[in-house]
């Protein structure tokens, strides 16, 4: 007897209920097989091979080239290459981020963060929405950094440094950009944010204002770790997991703690929730809940599944993260959505008739402490290797 698709687990991309889905996914077999069948192997000239390929597929030599990087990375990992094969929902845009961020990853940690990449290419519910190629590339700076596996940074401290630039306009104005670290730039875009909406500024001119008049702005920075695992991660709100330096840098300067499963228990008849119900909300969806959107938990509204007008309760489990956009569509019947309170996983049903799962991303759903458990006995084991290494 053929089983129900609502009671197996696969990738939305994957659904076989849905025409547009299945065809999609004979489109990406399709293409990886075409390029499995006429990217260069590794006796061919490459060059040559890459040019002919860029001219008869119309792309350039620089896109033809990521593609064979890609797939030369995907051979690298059996494991995600064999479930690659069977369902074929990784597009090349996934492929070349794979490729991308694992570049230059120490040959011994592959086979460790091919099981965790499968592992987490893997569906868990029925109709689970595919991670972005964004996602992705976090997930892999995780795993690196679980793996203690370096990766470059920037130089630092040069003349030529291309962490920093200014580039100036004939109209008189100037772009700045530079390249930090991502608690940094957190720190910097809410303190120009903050400072533009209060003194009706633009973002540049806030951000001016700031360095030229050595304006204070306080910035909040929530961490959230367990307490009760030796050596855990930090999550930061809006930026995601940090590594173990990053997260005991910041952890350090904390000036206040806050018991998560005491915030996660509260429950207000007001329609708003209060700010430790509003950071336990934060920590369980991490981004908008509506399928696909990576809008930070931090800059979204706290939805009621069911209206507040109409009886909806202000607890964790009656409330989700959605952005401006999505929170509109939802208040509009657009589409609405069932909220399983214990995992907080999200059924989605949009107003054509279809529907979509999604997970919560943020450090207090199961998932994700589940990770965080495992970096904290990864970082154990290596604590007690290094000490008997220091003893010797």
């Amino acid at each position: 007897m053929e089983v129900p698709s609502l009671f197996t687990n696969f990738f939305a991309v994957n659904n076989p209920d849905s025409p547009p889905a299945r065809q999609k996914t004979k489109l990406r077999e399709l293409e990886h097989r075409f390029w499995q069948e006429h990217l260069p192997g590794d006796d061919d000239d490459h060059s040559t091979a890459i040019s002919s390929l860029a001219i008869v597929t119309g792309l350039t030599k620089a896109q033809v080239s990521r593609i064979s990087i890609a797939f030369a990375t995907l051979a690298d990992l059996p494991e995600l290459k064999a479930l690659q094969q069977k369902l074929y929902h990784l597009d090349l845009s996934r492929l070349i981020t794979i490729s991308n961020e694992l570049a230059g990853i120490n040959p011994d940690n592959l086979a460790g963060a091919d099981a965790i990449l499968t592992e987490y290419l893997t569906a868990t519910s029925p109709n689970q929405i595919l991670p972005s190629p964004a996602s992705i590339g976090r997930k892999i700076k995780e795993i690196r950094d679980l793996l203690d596996d370096a990766r470059a940074t920037g130089s630092r401290g040069t003349q030529d440094d291309s962490s920093f630039g200014v580039t100036f306009s004939p109209d008189g104005t100037a772009e700045i950009g530079a390249s930090v670290d991502a608690v940094d730039g957190h720190i910097i875009n809410d303190a120009v944010t903050q400072h533009a909406k209060k003194n009706d500024l633009t973002y540049g001119e806030a951000f001016s204002d700031i360095l030229r008049n050595n304006i204070q702005v306080k910035v909040v920075l929530n961490l959230y770790t367990a307490k009760d695992l030796a050596n855990a991660p930090v999550w930061a709100s809006g930026i995601g997991w940090l590594d173990a330096k990053t997260g005991t840098f910041w952890s350090e300067k904390a000036n206040k703690e806050q018991d998560m499963d005491a915030a996660a228990k509260i429950s207000t008849d007001k329609h708003d929730p209060p700010p430790a119900l509003r950071d336990a909300l934060i920590g369980r969806d991490g981004t908008c809940r509506f399928p696909g959107c990576s809008v930070p938990a931090l800059k979204t509204q706290a939805d009621h599944r069911i209206p507040y007008e109409e009886g909806g309760e202000t607890c964790l489990g009656g409330i989700g993260c959605l952005c401006q956009h999505h929170h509109n569509m939802k208040t509009d019947g657009r589409v609405t959505y069932l909220l399983d309170p214990f995992s907080g996983i999200i059924v989605w049903l949009m107003g054509d008739g279809t529907w979509a799962v999604s997970e919560p991303n943020g450090p207090l759903n199961p998932k994700n402490a589940r990770w965080a458990q495992t970096v904290a006995q990864h970082r154990a084991r290596h604590h007690k290797r290094w000490v008997k290494e220091d003893a010797k």
